[in-house]
């Protein structure tokens, strides 16, 4: 490659990915590229003299009648073989094409080419890292680059030149040293796309270009320069628009005017703006999707905070609180008139250590992926002011790689990154900010140093329902055995290999160095007998004589703390796992010493061997600093602890875990987490199960008196927008068999999806019933041409939730996390099935232990407990139907319990007043279906959501 190479970027269409099995190019595009501008193009259809899938000629729009007269690639192969020879090959996923191309000049008689070949999927996720897709697609729409007919050879390869041209302009554009730190990798890409680098650096010594002022370098990494938050300014405060047509003077011409938005920031700014006229309570805030939640609460906050008391905002997930940042709060800038700026906050973990990435550089790395995310993180750190890794939209997320990076959560005035450390970064930010945006776990966790930090700031809540079981995730305590095992025979390993790098020939000839390396290895020793022998105890005491399921779920088993306690008193397990830790640390601060007192002889791999086994013994510390916590909490035998046992679903006692926590919220939140702030607001889409429930106050550990609580209006018409439909007929559930169950909803769900031809979600209580029935309508003919996604068999939520949003007709099987949390508006969900009322499995843990522990109170669990909390579960599941005031959709209950229990009237009152309801059979609710959507609807273009 040179500054005059030409760049033959290629795209081909196939009947089928293996040209071993017969299939054949159908398409070839190809765009030339010489200096960074596009100079000829050449494209051609071709006769694959075979019959094409109808799968592809929906993809491609390619037919067989199309080809018929095309030529046979024999004809064009000359002429293509011309213009690509001497030409460097590129290609969106260039370890296809090259070789399915190469696999067709040999079949035709033509030699295989053998010129460069560059690959712009890997140069995309490292010069993009921050894209959420690498898909060609999904990054013209990124770049606003042209491409009308993906899957097309000619535009995806004018797409892709164009997408090349800007990648390797950003190539250019990084600095010198870590274009630099990039080749020093040696990464193992595909074919030649690290000479590229190569060429880059080439490009610029000839043409050298001044470090841009938005970068600057420290110890060797080009790092992003931090912009400072806009000061607010506190001085004159402004009016709070109380009236109607004050706030319609401040609000955007696009914006529609929400009246129940407009109360429900009255509501909140008049709770807490007369603090000095009557008390300041607890709020409870109802609002249904579509009336403008964010921004009902955040235009009355930012007019509190003027007074400088800032506020925190906690929400349910990371993606909830990034759009908070990138949407509400920018609106929020438009809307009112003054200064506001906001900080997002989230765990260390979430944060990149800048020296402990550093480090790992300096090693040789031979595997391809962390070459690959090494490379994407020198190019993302010219980037990010913030360091959070959530930026990077990664799978591998929790690769090894990044145990070895992210932040601990302290940095020392000593480190070199000290002055640029994210986490430090962060922290300032923070006390600069208006609004603190987090998310329940780190509230759940930081909650009193949060308020003292910040002076007893304002809090709200978002997506509340979410708190409560957040809240005890963070406070339970769980060990996996097999993870303390596994990482003392990794320290037991890099101690004493035999072949490779080890600890004993890097200490060779130091004879107190070699002492304390025996001596680690002897308390590990000692370690896994003892940690074996309590997994043995433990198995034969509480889960020997447990039935294996066959249905892939771990098995669960309560243990009463008082049994718990007898049980390890009987051996000495617990003290000499407790003193052969000690004496592991102990072992490693020798040998810390005397590595530190000789550390410059040694080399860089060298040092990075020690502090991979230092970092594995502290690994297993904090683990054991868990297990001798629950073991503690065992002994203490606190009433509000929880423990219980685990172990995969074929009896694996290798796969045995121990695990504690708090069995309910109750004085918890009061004490621990509102403690630190003002009176706290609670808002949420779904949080009432009645008009008066008792049940959300105890959730979220409030008193009646002390909370004020408002359901805002739902603005959608349910009346005109949904039906709902309820079968009175099917099997009992509590006598049917399940595979009977399984061939009634395979029926059902055949019959209702297959009369309307609809995104249709159904919501399920187990995943096992999904896999058979997925198994079940794969195989019927109604659905030979629409796809089924079902959780745990077609990837992760993510990817499932993507795929069926971007589908027509699909059908996709849900439970648990499908229930709420995904919005798919429009035509991207038109058809919701519950297949059964989502009461909680009493075999759960936390169920059976919070039932219980009700019972003890006097109360009864199913009115108390299960019902209010199967109601809530409706609501958020049909919730997932409209979410726009211009969406139609139908829902179809198939549990006939709601219209023959007592309790069903209950949920059926929770559910909207003017949603319409039908009852029938099966056979009743499919020509119902059919009915509801063929009525004729008036499009109306409604303002966009605030």
């Amino acid at each position: 490659m040179d500054k005059d190479t030409v760049y033959a970027v290629v795209d081909i269409e196939t009947t089928g990915t293996s040209v071993t099995d017969g299939d054949r190019i159908i398409q070839v595009g190809c765009v030339f590229v010489q200096h960074n501008q596009i100079i000829n193009h050449f494209e051609t259809d071709v006769n694959p003299l075979r019959e094409i899938p109808a799968a592809i000629s929906r993809l491609t729009g390619i037919t067989n009648k199309r080809v018929r007269h095309a030529p046979l690639f024999d004809d064009v192969a000359g002429t293509l073989y011309s213009l690509l020879t001497n030409t460097v090959f590129v290609a969106h996923n260039v370890n296809f094409d090259l070789p399915f191309i190469n696999a067709e000049f040999s079949r035709v008689g033509y030699p295989e080419l053998t010129i460069a070949a560059v690959d712009t999927v890997s140069l995309s996720q490292i010069l993009l890292p921050t894209a959420p897709s690498f898909r060609l697609r999904d990054l013209s729409g990124y770049f606003n680059i042209e491409h009308d007919n993906p899957h097309s050879a000619d535009s995806d390869a004018s797409a892709t030149a164009e997408l090349f041209i800007f990648l390797f302009r950003r190539l250019r554009a990084l600095p010198v040293v870590t274009l630099q730190q990039m080749i020093d990798l040696h990464p193992e890409l595909p074919l030649q796309t690290a000479d590229l680098f190569n060429e880059a650096q080439r490009l610029n010594a000839a043409n050298p270009r001044k470090l841009p002022d938005y970068l600057y370098i420290k110890n060797g990494l080009a790092l992003r320069q931090a912009a400072p938050l806009p000061a607010s300014t506190l001085a004159t405060p402004s009016k709070y628009p109380k009236t109607k047509k004050q706030k319609q003077k401040l609000m955007p011409d696009n914006l529609e005017w929400r009246p129940e938005q407009g109360k429900m920031m009255n509501y909140i700014y008049n709770n807490y703006a007369a603090a000095d006229q009557h008390p300041v309570k607890q709020m409870i805030v109802e609002a249904p999707t579509g009336i403008g939640k964010s921004l009902g609460y955040v235009l009355p906050m930012a007019y509190l905070s003027q007074t400088g008391k800032s506020v925190v905002i906690s929400t349910a997930t990371t993606l909830l609180q990034e759009q908070l940042v990138d949407q509400t709060i920018p609106l929020l800038k438009q809307i009112v008139p003054f200064t506001v700026n906001a900080v997002l906050v989230k765990g260390s973990q979430h944060y990149l250590d800048l020296q402990r990435f550093a480090t790992t550089l300096k090693v040789a790395e031979t595997s391809k992926q962390t070459q690959l995310l090494k490379l994407r993180l020198l190019v993302w750190l010219t980037m990010t002011t913030t360091g959070d890794l959530d930026e990077l939209h990664l799978a591998t997320y929790r690769a090894p790689y990044f145990q070895e990076i992210i932040h601990e959560g302290t940095v020392t005035a000593d480190s070199p990154f000290y002055e640029d450390d994210f986490l430090r970064r962060r922290d300032q930010r923070m006390e600069q900010a208006q609004f603190i945006i987090v998310n329940h776990a780190y509230l759940s966790e930081h909650a009193l140093a949060l308020g003292e930090r910040l002076h007893q700031p304002y809090l709200v809540v978002d997506e509340a329902q979410h708190l409560p079981d957040s809240t005890l995730k963070q406070r339970r305590t769980q060990v996996k055995f097999s993870q303390l095992i596994n990482e003392l025979h990794h320290v037991e390993r890099d101690i004493s290999r035999e072949i490779g790098p080890s600890l004993m020939s890097l200490f060779g000839g130091d004879a107190a160095a070699t002492t304390t390396l025996e001596r680690i290895l002897v308390a590990s020793d000692t370690l896994e007998t003892q940690l074996n022998q309590l997994i043995k105890q433990l198995f034969l005491r509480f889960l020997a004589n447990k039935r294996v399921n066959n249905h892939n779920q771990i098995i669960e088993e309560l243990i009463p703390a008082a049994d718990l306690a007898a049980e390890l008193q009987q051996g000495t397990a617990v003290a000499t796992v407790t003193q052969a830790t000690n004496e592991l640390l102990a072992a490693l601060g020798d040998l810390r010493q005397r590595y530190d007192q000789q550390q410059d002889r040694f080399a860089a791999s060298e040092r990075y061997l020690f502090e991979q086994v230092d970092t594995r013994i502290h690994l297993f510390d904090d683990q054991m600093s868990r297990l001798l916590t629950i073991l503690q909490q065992v002994g203490d035998q606190a009433p509000a602890s929880l423990f219980w046992l685990t172990i995969n679903h074929v009896g694996d006692r290798n796969s045995l875990q121990l695990a504690s926590g708090l069995l309910a919220t109750e004085g918890f939140l009061r004490h621990h987490l509102y403690a630190g702030f003002q009176p706290v607001l609670l808002t949420g889409a779904t949080l009432f199960s009645s008009g008066r429930s008792q049940y959300v106050l105890d959730q979220f550990d409030l008193d009646r008196d002390a909370t004020v609580t408002h359901r805002m209006r739902s603005s959608f018409d349910y009346g005109k927008q949904a039906e709902l439909f309820i079968s009175d007929t099917g099997p009992n559930l509590s006598r049917v068999s399940p595979e009977d169950y399984v061939t009634y909803l395979t029926a059902a769900i055949t019959q209702m999806a297959g009369a309307v031809n609809k995104q249709t979600l159904v919501l399920f209580n187990s995943l096992s019933v999904i896999e058979q029935v997925y198994q079940q309508l794969t195989q019927q003919p109604e659905f030979a041409q629409r796809e089924i996604f079902a959780q745990g068999i077609s990837g992760s939520r993510e990817r499932i939730a993507k795929r069926f949003a971007t589908s027509h007709g699909a059908i996709l099987l849900g439970a648990a996390s499908f229930w709420e949390g995904i919005d798919l508006p429009a035509e991207q969900l038109e058809l919701l099935i519950v297949t059964r009322l989502p009461f909680d499995s009493p075999d759960r843990v936390f169920v059976k232990a919070n039932y219980a522990r009700l019972e003890a109170a006097g109360k009864n669990p199913f009115y108390n407990a299960a019902l209010p909390s199967a109601t809530l579960k409706l609501r958020q599941g049909i919730g997932r139907l409209i979410r726009t005031p211009n969406d139609r959709g139908a829902i179809v209950l198939l549990d006939q319990r709601v219209l023959e229990r007592q309790y069903g009237q209950s949920i059926l009152r929770a559910l909207p007043d003017d949603l319409p309801k039908t009852t029938g059979d099966v056979s009743v609710i499919a020509q119902g279906l059919i009915n509801f959507f063929e009525k004729s609807t008036t499009d109306s273009v409604t303002p966009p959501e605030v």
